[in-house]
């Protein structure tokens, strides 16, 4: 599952990599280290790909009485119980109620730079792609729905979720969010695209582009929303070397080189130029 990310890239940056604005009423956020459910962030949706939005992660359906805050959707529907990473069935989200419409009509991009993931010993790790990629997009659904007691519409939106990959399973994770590759981004958000393509997108991102290292169960507590918690405590799960062919790539155990956060440059601003 994904029920903490992080989104700490500068607005400049996200708005050069998704070729979208902030809409001229929205304010922009802070930096979220651990954005967990009831947080606002960044998102793109399909009725506008230029326009970057803000929307509260944890989805309500327009249906429901009462909050939901659905974080995660699963892209199997109620296939898939054991979360087979072998599992060859079809996909389907499409026939959950509260996923019905929004698979079809409302989805979006959830920008992130990276996420959180526990493994079966309850240890936190950060997961982020290769080769410094960041921000990128997670798969996700969105809704409008309007709170019977105050009047106000509340827009808010799930991650959907698939079986996890060879990278997550090392560590006993079963789930990982749906990472769309560059190429993905504008066929999922592309509101004539058919159903069958959208749920042909819905996999797991390739194990041999991300990696993962343990960090401080400081991001189990919403109060340390903070840079420390990004920082290393312990290995890396794969070896980074560029030049070696990914079918040599392996598992290892290679010590981190500083106690720096991945994605911090020696004079430590936090973001690397590409």
């Amino acid at each position: 599952m994904c029920k903490k990310f992080l989104l700490a890239s500068e607005l400049k940056r996200i708005e050069l990599r998704f070729n979208a604005k902030l809409g001229t009423n929205t304010q922009e956020i802070p930096k979220l280290y651990a954005a967990a459910e009831g947080d606002e962030t960044y998102v793109i949706i399909s009725q506008d790909p230029h326009l970057i939005q803000v929307f509260k992660f944890g989805m309500t359906p327009f249906f429901a009485r009462e909050q939901m805050n659905l974080i995660n959707a699963r892209a199997e529907g109620d296939k898939n119980c054991s979360n087979d990473p072998g599992y060859t069935g079809s996909n389907a989200i499409f026939l959950k109620q509260s996923f019905r419409k929004p698979i079809q009509f409302q989805r979006c991009l959830v920008i992130a730079d990276a996420y959180y993931e526990w493994s079966s010993q309850n240890k936190p790790y950060l997961v982020y792609l290769q080769n410094k990629k960041r921000p990128f997009a997670f798969a996700g659904l969105y809704d409008q729905w309007k709170n019977p007691d105050t009047l106000e519409t509340v827009f808010s939106f799930a991650i959907i979720t698939t079986t996890a990959n060879p990278l997550l399973q090392s560590i006993g994770v079963k789930r990982m969010p749906v990472i769309l590759s560059r190429s993905e981004e504008m066929e999922w958000i592309r509101a004539s695209n058919h159903l069958s393509n959208v749920l042909g997108l819905l996999n797991a991102y390739p194990y041999d582009r991300m990696n993962a290292y343990p960090v401080s169960e400081k991001v189990n507590w919403k109060c340390n929303d903070d840079p420390s918690m990004l920082s290393p405590i312990g290995e890396k799960l794969l070896e980074e070397i560029k030049t070696a062919p990914l079918q040599q790539r392996r598992f290892h155990k290679e010590k981190p080189h500083s106690d720096k956060p991945w994605f911090q440059n020696r004079q430590g601003s936090g973001e690397h130029k590409e």
